[in-house]
């Protein structure tokens, strides 16, 4: 018997399926667009995003012929909603979390209720890419569809609905949607009413690892009595799934570079809100998280890649060796003389500033392409740092950085990643995050494990510890107080390229 877990992404859907140690029996993936109908706008197509999971689930069933799955348990994206009918059928795209309509939407409420009664309410702050201000921008600019929408389902919950099983959403995604009250685990009804919602448009929220149903008649080939666990938004499933402790951190490095804190305390409220922080629910009672991200990540390096890296692009494809380990192994020891605003896509937290953009300080005749090289990889880390920072001043303490993601294989990175963030830095020798946490949940769901914060503690083993150099640590002290000021001190100019690149000109 198998434990499967669905994680269902901005770009594409994967299922794992695991056995009851943790170890992979089979792993399937498609991927699918984002789609731009305009500038800033970007939407999913709801109907092959639910052929993508019904795919995935299909070639997992025929790869665990021996090991049927007996319990399943999703991650998901958060934010993105789709407006169905009263059959379930889809109106229109769902509208994803980081496009830009909803501003308005945004200041509208803010009109009406406080972001700090909201923050307390929800654990968020006020912002256009909650899932409220996407149905309000739906409200003002389409309302016939709006009256013609039954419900506004998150992805697992259309899923759920596709089985013919009573959408219900977990109390993460549901936090992310800026409806739920998170102390309650019910839909605030003040928010309801200023979004011009029933309780009954929406999913029907639980906890965690509740069991909501059983996968029933099916044809991707799982048996019937297959029980359906709800399980995370995909961050803290991630979080869950590599074993992260009260006071540790996940740290997730891919297109998007992700900070995921397990929480001790209930964070100072006013620092959260002024930048732009959370803290909301995850698996176990009264258990919170924080996220602080930035959106270019990974692709910054993929950028250099694509537009300098020319050279060992050529050598990898002679000798079949990763691209990334020959760009690493050939940068300069010491910490860059450069900057990098790493805002090339837009910004994640502190700022969530749509209208950024990226920008290299302290180019020379003398500069080579290494040494950019070295200063892409710091300037994600040393971004990450100042939303360390920030969440220190509320009061959140991270001890020990666990990280995941394609980054987690290179020594070079991880050494810059503790020498940045002077804290000590693990891999781990599984290789599955927000699958294996949501495979948890269709577990506990399903009666096979009662603890699943041990069982992951249990599978996530540290492969390799990397500790911050005493040597390097005046150097990136004195580089990141630079790098604190770039963006407010560059922010109107970068916004004036903006407005340049958006008008043609």
């Amino acid at each position: 018997m198998s434990l499967v877990g669905l994680d269902i992404g901005t770009t594409g859907t994967k299922a794992v399926a695991f056995d009851r140690e943790g170890k992979v029996l089979a792993t399937a993936y498609q991927e699918y667009d984002m789609r731009s109908p305009e500038p800033g706008q970007l939407e999913l197509d709801p109907e092959e995003v639910l052929g993508a999971v019904r795919k995935v689930l299909t070639e997992i069933a025929a790869q665990t012929k021996n090991d049927p799955p007996e319990s399943l348990g999703w991650s998901a994206l958060g934010e993105a909603a789709v407006p169905v009918d009263s059959r379930g059928k889809p109106l229109a795209p769902a509208i994803i979390g980081f496009d830009c309509r909803g501003e308005e939407q945004a200041r509208w409420l803010r009109e009406r209720i406080s972001d700090q009664e909201v923050f307390a309410l929800t654990g968020h702050g006020i912002n256009s890419f909650h899932t409220i201000c996407k149905i309000l921008w739906r409200r003002d600019s389409d309302p016939r569809l709006f009256r013609q929408t039954a419900k506004w389902l998150c992805f697992p919950d259309f899923f759920l609905a596709s089985l013919g099983l009573e959408p219900a959403i977990d109390y993460s995604l549901a936090a992310r949607t800026l409806l739920l009250d998170i102390h309650k685990g019910q839909w605030s009804e003040k928010l309801l009413e200023l979004s011009g919602l029933e309780p009954e448009n929406l999913a029907r929220p639980v906890p965690p690892g509740e069991p909501v149903g059983e996968i029933g008649p099916n044809d991707f080939g799982f048996p019937p009595s297959c029980v359906i666990g709800a399980g995370l938004h995909d961050q803290p499933a991630g979080i869950l799934g590599v074993g992260t402790g009260p006071g540790e951190a996940m740290y997730a490095i891919g297109t998007v570079v992700c900070l995921g804190v397990r929480l001790t305390a209930r964070p100072d409220p006013g620092v959260m809100l002024r930048n732009n922080l959370c803290a909301y629910p995850t698996y176990g009672h009264g258990q919170l998280v924080s996220l602080a991200w930035n959106f270019t990540g990974g692709s910054l390096l993929k950028w250099y890649r694509d537009q300098f890296a020319y050279p060992e692009k050529e050598i990898a494809e002679k000798e079949g060796k990763d691209v990334y380990d020959l760009i690493c192994s050939r940068i300069p020891e010491r910490p860059a003389s450069l900057l990098i605003l790493p805002y090339f896509t837009t910004t994640g937290t502190p700022y969530l500033d749509p209208r950024a953009r990226g920008a290299i300080f302290g180019l020379h005749l003398t500069t080579r392409r290494e040494e950019l090289a070295r200063a892409i990889l710091e300037a994600v880390n040393y971004d990450i740092a100042l939303n360390t920072e920030l969440l220190r001043e509320a009061g959140v303490e991270i001890s020990l950085y666990k990280a995941i993601g394609g980054a987690a294989r290179s020594d070079v990175w991880m050494q810059i990643v503790a020498d940045i963030l002077g804290k000590p830095v693990v891999t781990l020798r599984a290789t599955e995050g927000a699958s294996w946490g949501a495979a948890l949940m269709g577990a506990k769901a399903a009666g096979i494990v009662t603890d699943p914060e041990e069982l992951a503690r249990q599978v996530a083993q540290p492969k390799k510890r990397y500790e911050p150099r005493k040597e390097y640590k005046e150097a990136y002290r004195r580089r990141f107080a630079l790098y604190r000021e770039l963006y407010e001190r560059n922010r109107d100019i970068l916004h004036a390229l903006s407005d340049l690149a958006q008008e043609g000109k």
